[in-house]
């Protein structure tokens, strides 16, 4: 099996060619002479440009991305560094190994070192340089190639990086350069005439290319890499640390936006509440002036009843009182508190570390999430089956001992329940003609890692590190996707971390005692590529197929939520949580065939709006310039004002703290106010030049309200102009017919969720999928309206092109209007496109997405199809112009 790489993806391509232009116009460098002589010839890499002139190519091209422009290209160090944001599984390797070919190709650069925080990194990126050198080969005419990995006890390849005329990658960890005494990469060698191996390295001035940069950001560490005296530094990864000038990102939102990763589903496997049991959650432990304290979650009788609330306790503290006399707290008291171990001794005998809990349901949970896993696993694996795709799945267990046994057993209650499970269900007459002669055994691997006396190691440490325990995973990939291969369970504790994915992985079953402590999106990680035939090739973006489900112990609301949070945390915006759903709900939407082959509305329908268009636009700046001077004029902005706010704080009899406002005001007042630069920051929040956002604060007559606030100036300033730019992008847009159309074959079927369709007569497809409320009504209301032929709701692969990104509109319809007398022959037949916003106004629309609106106008004018946009859901269609429409059709 050979993986199919397309060379064609958008958001990959335009992440290579962003590094690409950072120095467009750079000399060619491939027939430069080298320096030194005999065996210290080194063939190095070199940038003719000077830092000025890189900086003004990347802004250019950060303007290009939609990307604040960096003010200087190094502000606090030696080291050139750009910065490359890609949530994980959108193929992050794949852009740097084909950004190394396109360097080479285009400057003559040929020193690249790779740089990874871990030995699991470092695999995946081995094993990624394999899979992908046919295809490289093939796409830039076999280029003269060679990857090694960096090997202290092997100096040969050090030798021959520094002198070898061809493109040259080594992989190295970052332990491989920390300085050290026993560090051989900077100690000095006979085999190298005594240089350190660093020294051979550093004067080829290699590219270095660092993957996970945030593992990375020491002090130290930014120290060792500037040992390697690179020519700059591209960082790749999903969670950036510290961005140095970013060039290129494409958020999580993008991608499960634009169908680049698997959707995202949760299976929630919980008990139901009960007050009886004794139930502790430790939070926290921390301490403070009074000593040691834990913050606990425990039943607390409230004045709505008994429900789970939050209390701080010290030790002696009496759980019964805490919890306003629940009964199963009676006579519990918190025994010790250990604040470096984060531990709480009760009582009871109970002992938790923070973020355990008291459960005694535990193993049950666990084991009904197994069998959920396991009959998900089957059920995908006999659809999938026949169409080549080998379904995976991943379990990330709690303890290693519950799975192979504590000391004296024969195995874990994990396996036990696994191997029960697998053995029930394989006999089910669907399911058995794949399954049935294989057994639990065959059917899964575990991949803990191991002392060299063969004892399963626990330590995280120790995991990380030992290379052995990756063999199939890492190094094997094509052979665990094979049908040829039985494997198809996964069980790991902590080895499989950032290192490791797996297309193919459509289940994650997380199996914790406490609700996960390992991050959501680490977790997700491993499976949300989109998966792979036997073939190699991958399943298109939107195929109902790219579905990860995850099975946990919480429910699907909480996962979101803890899954939301993290993206927040990170910066993100766009509702991540909302985009996990209840595995239950699941369902179909199908094209109706009948229609699609044999309805002359639907064929007419098809016929008019398959043409696609481009376009193109060129602004007129000082036409720009004179209307955003005229929008600013008419800025007003408070003056600097204070507010003064008198709260009483109580205690309520929950021991929560809570302000009581007595009275509140605001006040103006004149203060000194230091101006900060206008023209820059709203340079920086426009992509304009200084220059243009100059003119334009020159012609408007808006110096007093800056002066008065120069923040709200600006935070109103930038919207205006924004909104004048976009209004002038889109002014200016024209569009084209091209000979290309859209394929009727993007009318597929559709996976979505019961709660999110409606039924209907005259569609094409069987059901509706609809986007809220207003749009459900409409499709009712257009279903039974007599002059609705037919209608669709237009596939999510029927998009058009805009400087903003592509835009797919909601509706298709024929609507027809016969003469008084019902004679058929005398219709006059209209086809229509059409926007729907029931939930909002025009004026209340996003900018991106009211722009897009008019781009798609533009679109439908250039093939002579009538489109236009809807607010008020309680008309079935706009009346006035459909009239129009028919008096001109007449």
């Amino acid at each position: 099996m050979e993986f199919d790489f397309d060379p064609n993806l958008d958001h990959q391509t335009t992440a290579v060619q962003s590094i690409v232009d950072l120095f467009d116009g750079h000399p060619d460098t491939h027939r430069e002479v080298p320096f030194g002589h005999g065996e210290n010839l080194a063939i190095s890499n070199h940038l003719h440009y000077n830092d000025d002139e890189v900086l003004d190519h990347l802004t250019t091209v950060q303007e290009r991305n939609g990307i604040e422009a960096s003010v200087s290209l190094r502000p606090d160090d030696a080291l050139r560094e750009f910065s490359v944001e890609m949530e994980t599984g959108t193929g992050k390797t794949y852009v740097y190994l084909r950004t190394i070919h396109e360097l080479f190709q285009q400057y003559g650069w040929k020193k690249f070192i790779i740089l990874v925080p871990s030995i699991a990194i470092r695999e995946g990126v081995l094993k990624s340089i394999e899979q992908t050198a046919k295809h490289f080969d093939k796409l830039y005419g076999n280029p003269p190639f060679n990857h090694c990995e960096y090997d202290s006890s092997s100096l040969g390849d050090v030798i021959r990086f520094g002198t070898s005329n061809q493109i040259e990658v080594m992989v190295m960890t970052l332990q491989s350069i920390n300085r050290g005494e026993d560090n051989i990469m900077f100690q000095h060698q006979d085999a190298l005439s005594g240089d350190r191996p660093v020294d051979r390295i550093s004067s080829a001035q290699p590219v270095v290319i660092m993957d996970e940069p945030q593992n990375m950001e020491s002090e130290n560490s930014r120290d060792a890499i500037k040992q390697l005296n690179p020519l700059f530094t591209l960082r790749y990864s999903a969670t950036h640390r510290t961005v140095q000038n970013l060039i290129y990102r494409l958020t999580p939102v993008d991608a499960h936006d634009l169908g680049l990763v698997k959707q995202i589903e949760v299976l929630s496997v919980t008990a139901e509440e009960d007050f009886n049991k004794t139930y502790i959650k430790v939070l926290e432990v921390d301490t403070d002036s009074q000593g040691p304290k834990a913050r606990l979650e425990l039943h607390k009788n409230l004045s709505s009843g008994t429900k789970k609330g939050k209390k701080t306790v010290r030790t002696g503290d009496n759980l019964y009182r805490a919890s306003k006399n629940v009964s199963s707290y009676r006579d519990l008291v918190v025994e010790f508190i250990d604040v470096r171990d984060g531990v709480v001794e009760f009582s009871n005998g109970v002992t938790l570390s923070t973020g355990e809990q008291t459960d005694d349901d535990i193993e049950v949970i666990q084991h009904r999430q197994i069998r959920e896993t396991v009959r998900e696993h089957f059920e995908k694996a006999r659809r999938f089956h026949d169409q080549g795709i080998k379904v995976l799945s991943l379990f990330f267990i709690d303890q290693v001992a519950n799975f192979r046994g504590k000391s004296g057993e024969e195995s874990g209650h994990l396996w036990k329940a696994f191997c029960e499970v697998f053995n029930d269900l394989k006999h089910e007459d669907k399911f058995e003609d794949l399954f049935g002669d294989l057994s639990p055994e065959e059917a899964s691997g575990a991949y803990f890692a191991k002392t060299r006396q063969g004892k399963i190691k626990t330590q995280a440490w120790s995991i990380r590190n030992d290379v052995e325990s990756y063999e199939l995973i890492m190094r094997d990939k094509e052979q665990l996707l094979s049908f040829d291969e039985p494997t198809q369970f996964i069980f790991s504790h902590s080895a499989l971390q950032e290192g490791w994915d797996n297309p193919n992985v459509f289940q994650i079953c997380t199996l914790n005692n406490t609700v996960s402590q390992t991050k959501k999106r680490q977790e997700l990680g491993r499976g949300v590529r989109l998966p792979v035939r036997q073939d190699g090739t991958r399943l298109d973006e939107g195929d109902d197929r790219n579905t990860l489900t995850v099975i946990a112990n919480e429910s699907y609301a909480e996962y979101a939520a803890a899954l939301q949070e993290e993206y927040e945390d990170e910066g993100y915006s766009g509702n991540l949580g909302e985009k996990t759903r209840e595995r239950r709900q699941r369902k179909t939407v199908k094209p109706k065939q009948e229609v699609i082959d044999h309805s002359e509305a639907f064929a007419n329908l098809w016929k008019l709006i398959a043409p696609q268009t481009r376009y193109r636009t060129q602004i007129d700046t000082d036409a720009l310039i004179e209307t955003a001077a005229d929008r600013l004029d008419n800025i007003t902005v408070n003056a600097s004002r204070m507010r003064l706010d008198m709260a009483e704080l109580a205690l309520t009899d929950e021991y929560e703290v809570e302000s009581r406002v007595q009275k509140s005001g605001i006040e103006e007042f004149d203060r000194t106010i230091e101006v900060p630069d206008v023209i820059g920051d709203l340079a920086e929040a426009t992509n304009l030049t200084r220059e243009t956002i100059a003119c334009i604060l020159l012609e408007a007559d808006c110096f007093e309200s800056l002066s008065d606030n120069p923040h709200d100036f600006v935070a109103e300033a930038k919207q205006l102009i924004n909104a004048v730019k976009s209004n002038h992008v889109v002014d200016s847009l024209q569009y084209e017919r091209t000979d290309e159309q859209y394929a009727i074959e993007i009318l597929t079927e559709i996976q979505t969720y019961a709660d999110d369709t409606v039924s209907v007569e005259n569609g094409v497809y069987d059901e509706i999928i609809f986007d809220s409320l207003g749009e459900k009504q409409f499709a009712k209301r257009i279903d039974t309206d007599e002059s609705v032929v037919m209608f669709m709701k237009l596939p999510p692969k029927y998009t058009i092109p805009t400087p903003y990104g592509d835009y797919n509109p909601d509706w298709g319809i024929v609507h027809q209007r016969t003469d008084w007398d019902g004679d058929s022959a005398d219709a006059t037949t209209l086809y229509l496109i059409r926007e729907t916003k029931f939930d909002i106004s025009n004026e209340d629309l996003r900018p991106a997405e009211r722009i897009k609106i008019k781009c798609a106008r533009k679109h439908f004018d250039a093939i002579e199809v009538d489109f236009t946009d809807i607010y008020n859901e309680k008309e079935t269609l706009d009346q006035q112009r459909i009239e129009d429409l028919l008096a001109i059709a007449e």
